[in-house]
């Protein structure tokens, strides 16, 4: 072949790879900004994820200190069953049973061998960094985090706000798993305004319960 054609297609090979590296995170961070947008202005909810929260249903009186776990409709995979909220930094986020991709398209996930709010457990949920959970960039000790279910309201007040390791997390996940205590934990991915390489931090803001009926089984 002459070399009159093979040279200039070897430049063009090499002038690609140069530029797809170099533009590699102008792309990337106009992605993000791109899904930021679309997310704020039309969620993407996948029509397979049906939900069982209503906003309107009747809650117990304030005095009412238990609810009856019969009473209570446990959320299957994918079902939207809550509303994460707190008012200083923004934050609002339906909240999704499991934590799949699917699912962290439309809100924010919930780990499924965690628990339902009120029964004493550890409660972990997940959300993107560049969509639900980017107010909490702005979280701090003593917020109160708003959790509303169909059977009841509840608050958590943040006691603690880490960034860990991804290793670790997974060790703070099985003490509170195996704690007979209720800790909210919502965690993204961290930094937040990295715009290439993977993240392996996680920025995690933990909760214990100071408003919400007590979940109790038999009568």
């Amino acid at each position: 072949m002459p070399a009159y054609f093979i040279v200039p297609v070897i430049f063009a090979v090499l002038g690609y790879g140069v530029l797809r590296v170099a533009l590699a995170p102008v792309w990337e961070l106009g992605m993000s900004a791109a899904s930021m947008v679309l997310v704020e202005d039309t969620p993407n909810f996948y029509p397979e994820l049906t939900t069982i929260y209503d906003p309107d249903m009747e809650k117990p009186e304030q005095e009412q200190a238990f609810i009856h776990a019969e009473d209570v409709v446990e959320p299957k995979h994918g079902e939207h069953y809550g509303e994460l909220a707190c008012e200083r930094i923004q934050l609002k986020a339906p909240v999704y049973w499991g934590d799949d991709n699917r699912i962290l398209r439309s809100g924010a996930g919930q780990y499924e061998i965690s628990s339902l709010p009120g029964y004493g457990e550890a409660i972990i949920i997940c959300a993107h960094n560049n969509t639900f959970f980017r107010p909490l960039q702005k979280i701090k000790e003593d917020d109160v985090i708003t959790f509303d279910t169909n059977y009841d309201t509840y608050q958590y007040r943040v006691t603690e706000v880490s960034v860990i390791g991804e290793d670790d997390l997974a060790k703070r996940f099985d003490t509170m798993l195996s704690e007979q205590k209720e800790t909210l934990l919502l965690y993204t991915c961290y930094p937040f305004h990295a715009i290439s390489g993977r993240k392996t931090k996680r920025l995690c803001a933990f909760g214990e319960r100071i408003e919400g009926a007590d979940v109790i089984w038999g009568a």
